[in-house]
């Protein structure tokens, strides 16, 4: 399992790092590592996509871009 500090978390789910930041302190678990030295906090990388999952799922914007493409696709399909 791979951790990602702040930066690279974002850049994984091309959010920005005050994004992830935001999901910490809603809840997301983080830890500390070191590295180089320094103290840094981590995240799963699991971790990180169930929670965009799950901000993804409540959020209606996205739903409703997900309905419109499933809704082209079967216009597609059955005007084939």
């Amino acid at each position: 399992m791979a951790t990602l500090s702040y930066r690279e978390a974002a850049r994984t789910v091309r959010r920005s790092v005050r994004t992830i930041k935001r999901w910490r302190s809603a809840g997301m678990t983080m830890t500390w590592e070191i590295r180089q030295g320094q103290r840094v906090r981590v995240v799963d990388e699991d971790l990180l996509f169930a929670t965009l999952r799950d901000r993804l799922d409540a959020d209606p914007v996205h739903q409703y871009r997900l309905r419109r493409r499933r809704a082209q696709a079967a216009i597609q399909a059955a005007g084939r």
